[in-house]
């Protein structure tokens, strides 16, 4: 997620705003009505559970838990360590917050070159595991967002075809031990084409657009979270809708895997 600009919104509601669940192995195998429920879902709130059971996703989740126990390992280790993967460079590197977030951006673009530098040592151990996990996420993104330039009523552009260019494509890890309740990030819309985010604990609150409240997403069966962001929704004449968001901090510590998929570079 990128923050980009706050927004004056009603205060924050108890209600919890429901979603539709989209069935990857349905979408790869081009079922028509899941093709369809897939659009519309983008086009109404901009956002979706996707249902990654299915023998296509077995591996790549085994793995994802192995990234998940390791970055923890990382954002364990003392903060003048984690501060060596600091770049300044935006979606590049290590970034900490007073309030207790910190994430690791981790540039596709470097990762399909083999460079290892921006990984930490507690990464470098699972470094296949981790290349894994970018790869087969920006795999199916990328599949997903052709998909919807195709199937819309009217075509619309998605430079997606070369994987090998990937632009500002970027995992990020992250975490936070903040007080529950405080505001992490305030109500902003994401950059680039697709974002996918997996977590564990409820924290992100959506801007009901029927209804212009807050509304919290809840944990489906720790299905991630797909939504649009600035380059499909623009692309698309606005009938993809770039959904408003913030995030809270809950009851419990957050584990975040994300993925920002951006189309591809020139």
């Amino acid at each position: 997620m990128t923050f980009k600009m706050a927004i004056d919104t009603p205060t924050s509601s108890t209600k919890t705003l429901e979603l539709e669940v989209v069935r990857y192995e349905q979408l790869r195998s081009n079922d028509n009505a899941e093709v369809r429920k897939l659009a519309q879902a983008l086009s109404d709130q901009g956002m979706l559970f996707l249902d990654l059971q299915g023998s296509t996703a077995k591996q790549f989740l085994k793995d994802l838990q192995t990234v998940i126990q390791h970055q923890r390992a990382f954002f364990e280790q003392p903060q003048e360590e984690k501060s060596k993967y600091h770049t300044g460079i935006r979606y590049n590197g290590f970034y900490t917050s007073p309030i207790g977030v910190e994430k690791i951006h981790l540039g596709r673009k470097e990762q399909m070159a083999g460079d290892r530098s921006q990984l930490p040592e507690a990464l470098q151990l699972v470094a296949d595991k981790v290349k894994n996990v970018s790869s087969f996420i920006d795999k199916i993104l990328r599949e997903i967002g052709m998909t919807l330039a195709s199937s819309m009523d009217e075509r619309f552009p998605a430079s997606l075809q070369d994987a090998t260019r990937p632009g500002q494509s970027h995992l990020t890890l992250g975490i936070s031990k903040a007080r529950a309740g405080t505001p992490l990030m305030d109500g902003h819309t994401d950059d680039g084409f697709l974002t996918l985010t997996f977590y564990e604990e409820p924290f992100l609150e959506v801007l009901d657009r029927s209804t212009n409240e807050w509304k919290l997403v809840e944990v489906n069966r720790n299905m991630p979270i797909l939504n649009v962001a600035a380059q499909s929704a623009k692309n698309s004449g606005g009938r993809l809708y770039n959904p408003w968001h913030r995030v809270k901090m809950g009851e419990n510590e957050i584990n975040l895997v994300m993925f920002d998929l951006f189309e591809d570079s020139n």
